[in-house]
């Protein structure tokens, strides 16, 4: 039985350009109204998260920085799964390879606590090389909206974890909605599994439902999906 319903934000739930749908927050609300607790799962750092799922409404934890940092639905009692680490030691060096290279605003601002993001002017298969090269135990995942480095083991799916520790459900009684392949972490841990119209075919691959529409619609039409699939409806 799923008892939750875990949810990516860009891309997912959003148009494309970031703005949030209005399908999609229909949707969660009418999830939230029923009893099924939202989880806002995101790549970006915590107080976007949190700011987030006060205007949205959801109760569930948050889970922001890829798994990195998670919360209350308040962004209290946060629990830190992941550091800087070694990022700035990487930093430094592609900096000078690639002056184009730059950090995401987030990291402009000292928002991040669980890892290094960057925008997309270097390609991420030249930052999982210098990676390799300096022998530093630290992964980078495209997000399709940047790029994040991090420690191995912070990820969505670990995050959700997490959050079930603190609703007292189990991973596998919660469905993830997604888009990316920061998702793919995710999809390991859940027991149930839908990916958004333009996701990348590794994560439809790994998928028991793939939405007919893109973006916010499509993020809509996986958390109805559910609601019907697990007798909500």
């Amino acid at each position: 039985m799923i008892k939750a319903i875990a949810t990516d934000i860009d891309g997912t739930i959003t148009y494309p350009d970031r703005k949030l749908h209005e399908e999609a927050l229909r949707a969660i609300r009418f999830a939230e109204n029923l009893g099924v607790k939202i989880m806002l799962v995101t790549g970006n750092h915590a107080g976007f998260a949190m700011g987030a799922s006060i205007l949205i409404g959801t109760s569930g934890p948050i889970i922001a920085e890829d798994g990195g940092v998670v919360a209350d639905h308040r962004g209290n009692n946060r629990i830190y799964l992941g550091d800087m680490g070694e990022t700035m030691l990487l930093w430094s060096e592609l900096k000078k390879r690639y002056p184009e290279a730059e950090m995401s605003y987030s990291m402009r601002y000292g928002e991040r606590k669980a890892g290094l993001v960057l925008t997309r002017k270097v390609p991420v298969e030249e930052v999982k090389k210098l990676i390799e090269e300096l022998g530093l135990n630290l992964v980078a995942v495209d997000s399709g909206y940047a790029i994040h480095v991090k420690q191995p083991w912070v990820n969505k799916g670990n995050g959700i974890k997490k959050a079930c520790e603190i609703l007292g459900i189990k991973p596998r009684e919660v469905a993830h909605i997604g888009d990316g392949e920061n998702d793919l972490d995710a999809f390991e841990v859940v027991g149930y599994k839908v990916a958004v119209a333009q996701a990348p075919e590794s994560l439809k691959e790994k998928a028991d439902y793939i939405t007919e529409k893109p973006y916010g619609e499509g993020g809509a039409e996986g958390i109805m999906h559910i609601l019907k699939k697990f007798g909500y409806l």
